[in-house]
């Protein structure tokens, strides 16, 4: 065994111990000798690294490591960031896209080992470079994106308009060529609400972004459309990931016209309702549409018109990134983003982790097809398009040949 391998072997072993203590000490209702046994554990497997070990282990670089692998364990937004990256958090915070990472074009999530593109904001650099939702961030200025941070890796994507930034992506195409990108950051345009009719009086509402000022465009748009005659809608909110959570409370608003929207709390702040409003722009029947990226704002937008019967949605699971962050500085420069709050639906479940499972599900070989993931060298064919089975199946809904299945949708 290599003293590559071995290492990841202490780090495995020593991240475990640490989850045990964290779980033990955090724990309710176990005894006090319970709660501390733990710790005994994880000294001993420390003093026989230390003693043992094939070479004088660097026990500072492993227990960070640990600590990062720590609390990423808890959930996929949560950071541990050594002094050094958050001083370069810091700094990055102050770029016209505010650290984001936006000015490269994309929004990068981390789910364990891998660094996901959940979006990529059209005409954008990552957009110019053939980027595309679903595609892996394997490094970052020749720096491997695994070991980073989820805070530090959308902070090192963010930069100047006109700055270069190296990136090796694993295309979900073509998964076994990584190819070299090299970006040169713009500024963020974040695109505005579309929408139009479609065949059999059903009007189409494309939102990338949930903002307030698009949450304005969107009732506009709902306006027009039924001015055009729409009877049935859709609002599509595939690849949208851009967005603070209890914005969507707003978007769902826009359709219901009372009941609870979501809520927020976590163990140490106080339960915060959404709570809808009696005036609505619109109470046409409607499909929402989600996919894998569909996070944030817009799930829970998703989950609170599905929860409330307002809505079907149709397509994919969300992805779960619906919380609250706090930074806590930590001796020595240290810092930890954690998710002190979560936001739950109208029935209750959290939405973090978990995300909205659709009423209205595509099949998996449909959607591979769809997306030129079967091994086909053909474009995929555009969102929107006849070959689109997302609008498909809400057309199927509306002509009354698919039937949902809220309930089990709910309970996934």
């Amino acid at each position: 065994m290599t003293p590559r391998i071995k290492l990841g072997v202490v780090f495995s072993s020593l991240l475990f111990t640490l989850l045990l203590v964290v779980g033990a000490v955090l724990g309710r209702g176990e005894e006090k000798e319970g709660a501390y046994q733990p710790l005994s554990v994880y000294t001993q497997v420390l003093s026989r690294i230390k003693s043992d070990y094939v070479e004088d282990p660097d026990i500072g670089v492993v227990t960070r490591g640990a600590m990062q692998g720590l609390v990423e364990y808890l959930d996929p937004q949560s950071s541990y960031l050594t002094a050094e990256q958050y001083e370069e958090l810091k700094k990055r915070a102050s770029n016209p896209d505010g650290g984001s990472g936006l000015s490269s074009g994309m929004i990068v999530q981390k789910r364990g080992n891998y660094a996901t593109v959940l979006s990529v904001l059209p005409g954008s650099p990552a957009d110019g470079a053939g980027i595309r939702s679903g595609d892996l961030v394997e490094a970052v200025g020749g720096l491997s994106s695994r070991m980073m941070p989820p805070a530090y890796l959308q902070a090192v994507l963010s930069g100047k308009p006109g700055e270069p930034v190296e990136l090796l992506v694993r295309s979900a195409r073509q998964y076994d060529e990584p190819q070299e990108h090299a970006l040169r950051r713009a500024k963020v345009e974040l695109p505005d609400v579309s929408y139009r009719m479609l065949d059999d009086k059903v009007g189409y509402v494309d939102l990338d972004v949930v903002d307030e000022e698009r949450i304005k465009q969107t009732a506009k748009a709902l306006r027009q459309l039924t001015k055009q005659g729409a009877e049935k809608l859709v609002l599509d909110l595939r690849g949208n990931s851009i967005g603070k959570p209890a914005v969507g409370a707003a978007l769902a608003d826009l359709f219901v016209s009372e009941g609870r929207l979501a809520s927020l709390k976590g163990q140490r702040r106080s339960e915060e309702v959404f709570q809808a409003t009696p005036a609505v722009a619109s109470d046409l029947p409607l499909v929402v549409l989600t996919d894998r990226p569909t996070s944030g704002a817009a799930e829970v937008a998703a989950a609170a018109l599905l929860d409330l019967d307002r809505a079907q949605i149709a397509g994919e699971r969300t992805y779960g990134l619906a919380a609250a962050q706090q930074t806590i500085e930590l001796e020595g420069g240290a810092a930890l983003i954690l998710s002190v709050a979560k936001y739950y639906r109208a029935d209750g479940e959290a939405l973090h982790d978990s995300g909205v499972a659709p009423s209205l599900p595509i099949d998996p070989a449909e959607l591979r097809r769809f997306r030129r993931l079967d091994g086909s060298d053909e474009e995929p064919p555009a969102e929107g398009s006849d070959e689109d089975p997302f609008l498909k199946k809400a057309f199927d809904f509306f002509a009354g040949e698919v039937e949902p299945v809220v309930e089990e949708a709910k309970a996934a």
